[in-house]
């Protein structure tokens, strides 16, 4: 089933009421036209559009329509956001999906900072599945559909319950420039195999450059990449997201943040009650050191 929300801050959604796959229903969206969002729009009134006034959607079986981990029974649709291309060129990277792709469904269309200054080219690709996926399948499976097309992608798409943007187009991008595939849904078993590149692991390469000046964004970045194992995972993420929260990272990010770092930062994860448990403690901890209200 398709939930869409308006905006990405709230948790609730609402489900379709149409009898299509979710999958047909977004190839039959019509796409939603932003002329306010312009070369000349700054990134604050960009942010303040897609918060309040951009549709989301995601995919799947969702308890209770409310967003998160643990009600998100089941997903649909593999959604990936390709929002750092360097200068590639728009032909070259349509070609890339299509060669990657060849054969399997596909939805390919700009998201509302594609071609703005500063920005360049920005994309959502959606892929067709043909079941549905669950969680403990959920970071296997993208991860290897993102080395498979082999493009640089956003790591919040590995995000279980990350909602996705639904087709806007600002000023400077067109409905030519969404590309549509017909084919067979993309085969979940295929490409649930351990990925080549681990979770945690870092990329192979070497440098004689090194800085000690203990920077402390550094330290605290180079202590997230470094990761943790088993026997010290609950204390080293509750010291990650405390940190988090303590450095003013707003509520909802530092959550989405503990789920992306523990999904590819600790060896093996969580599960989904152990992050919420650590934190929602470590939240009531801050809000009444604060004196607000959780």
């Amino acid at each position: 089933m398709l939930y869409v929300s308006k905006g990405y801050k709230t948790a609730k959604m609402t489900p379709s009421e149409s009898e299509k796959t979710p999958f047909e229903e977004l190839w039959e969206f019509p796409p939603q036209k932003a002329p306010e969002i312009t070369e000349e729009s700054a990134s604050k009134d960009i942010d303040k559009f897609k918060g309040n006034k951009i549709g989301y959607f995601i995919a799947g079986n969702l308890k209770n329509n409310t967003r998160n981990n643990s009600n998100l029974a089941e997903k649909e649709l593999v959604t990936l956001d390709y929002d750092d291309l360097g200068g590639m060129l728009y032909t070259a990277f349509v070609d890339k999906i299509k060669e990657a792709l060849k054969g399997i469904r596909f939805i390919l269309y700009p998201t509302i900072k594609n071609n703005l200054p500063k920005y360049g080219l920005r994309y959502r690709l959606i892929i067709d599945t043909d079941r549905p996926y669950y969680q403990k399948e959920n970071g296997w499976l993208i991860q290897n559909v993102i080395d498979h097309i082999g493009l640089p992608c956003d790591q919040k798409s590995k995000t279980y319950p990350q909602v996705m943007g639904l087709p806007y187009l600002n000023a400077c991008s067109s409905e030519k420039l969404i590309v549509k595939q017909d084919g067979e849904p993309l085969k979940v078993d295929n490409f649930l195999y351990k990925p080549e590149r681990q979770s945690g692991e870092t990329f192979s390469f070497k440098t004689n450059y090194s800085f000690t000046g203990e920077k402390y964004l550094g330290k605290f970045l180079n202590k997230v990449i470094e990761g943790t194992a088993e026997g010290n995972r609950d204390v080293w993420l509750t010291s990650v997201i405390g940190t988090m929260l303590n450095q003013g990272v707003d509520a909802q990010n530092a959550y989405v943040m503990a789920d992306v770092i523990n999904q590819n930062f600790i060896n093996p994860p969580l599960n989904d009650d152990q992050v919420n448990k650590i934190y929602l403690s470590i939240l009531d901890k801050e809000a009444r050191k604060r004196g607000v209200a959780v």
